[in-house]
């Protein structure tokens, strides 16, 4: 339970039908004893918020110190992936290391058969294979930060928010007079505070490890200086202080990290239809070496057509049938069948032209 309205009323609908409820509420991080801003989660006065909630409700509450797991998996992760040049995903990995997988070794510990989300995605078995789908709210769905989860942590999973809207919800809450009812949301990463991830990263790397360098056009023309490049992504457009006709004109395209040189072209240079991505998760079986799906490079991106061709071990090759904007190396790839959820990986690398037949 993170104190939010979500798991607040998750708890509430499962408890009116008859399941025994306990109430967990993971402690992730204190950044330094800090109180976050408004739009992060797991602070302090979310932890009281879970408190009252599961008072009010009589069920057990407790209070998991994941701290250092949550650091080992999530926050070093992301600090790593900037310092390679990648753009992480620190949520769909904090899911896949830690909300479906240290969680289910707490749950054991407790008794707990079960585990209940406050996740807008919906399980449903067919014939024995637990299959993964968009939330019948599609401005609220969830389905992509979960393409990590398991066959055997599907079996023990509950997301009952799935179906609803997010406005039902919070009508439920009022209808349960739980004092959330009307809490914001939480929107940003929750271990990044007022500073921005840049400063974060700062006070976390000596500057030895992440020193300054060129910013060049594609066919290597000088045109500004960068001070790190782990503060940019593909298809950033601010912050780049060029000295160039034009300026305004110019995106990043990508990253020479032998030589710490930061990229920069226009728009049209951000578009691609291939790529690579390794550590490949199926949520079920799929029999087929390659196939056809429609996938989304980020989670709010837009889903495209495209074919997906297994390489050897957890690799894939992706071609997309139209030109996509600015695919990410470090973000997650996932693959939709309809509103079913076939899977994901992380992407490697982008290609500038088909690099694998079918």
């Amino acid at each position: 339970m993170s104190g939010g309205v979500d798991s607040s009323v998750t708890a509430v609908l499962l408890k009116n039908q008859g399941y025994d409820v306990i109430g967990v509420h993971m402690q992730l991080w204190n950044g330094g004893g800090e109180e976050k801003p408004k739009g992060r989660c797991c602070s302090t006065v979310d932890a009281n918020d879970a408190r009252k909630v599961c008072d009010q409700m009589d069920i057990p509450y407790y209070t998991v110190n994941a701290q250092d797991v949550f650091e080992d998996y999530v926050v070093n992760y992301f600090i790593h992936e900037y310092l390679q040049s990648r753009t992480p995903n620190p949520c769909a990995q904090c899911n896949n290391q830690i909300k479906f997988s240290y969680l289910f070794q707490k749950a054991d510990e407790l008794g707990c058969h079960f585990v209940a989300t406050g996740h807008y995605s919906r399980v449903i078995q067919d014939d024995g294979v637990y299959r993964l789908y968009k939330a019948m709210d599609q401005q609220k769905d969830q389905s992509y930060f979960l393409f990590g989860c398991t066959q055997k942590a599907l079996e023990r999973t509950l997301m009952p928010l799935g179906a609803f809207t997010k406005s039902a919800v919070r009508e439920l809450a009022e209808e349960f007079q739980l004092k959330v009812a009307q809490k914001p949301d939480s929107q940003e990463i929750c271990f990044i505070g007022v500073e921005g991830y840049q400063q974060f990263i700062e006070k976390k790397v000596p500057a030895e490890l992440r020193p300054p360098g060129l910013i060049q056009l594609a066919d290597g023309t000088p045109v500004g200086e960068h001070q790190g490049l782990y503060r940019y992504t593909i298809g950033q457009k601010k912050g780049l202080a060029l000295k160039t006709k034009h300026h305004d004109q110019y995106f990043v395209t990508g990253f020479d990290s032998q030589t710490q040189t930061l990229i920069v072209g226009p728009e049209k240079d951000l578009f691609r239809k291939h790529l690579i991505a390794s550590h490949a998760h199926w949520i079920r079986p799929i029999p087929s070496p390659s196939m056809h799906c429609k996938a989304r490079i980020r989670s709010q991106h837009k889903e495209s057509r495209c074919q997906v061709t297994r390489l050897e071990g957890d690799c894939i090759y992706v071609k997309f049938e139209e030109d996509q904007r600015a695919i990410t190396e470090g973000q997650a790839i996932v693959f939709y069948e309809g509103d079913e959820v076939l899977g994901g990986a992380w992407i490697d690398r982008v290609e500038p032209q088909v690099a694998y037949a079918s």
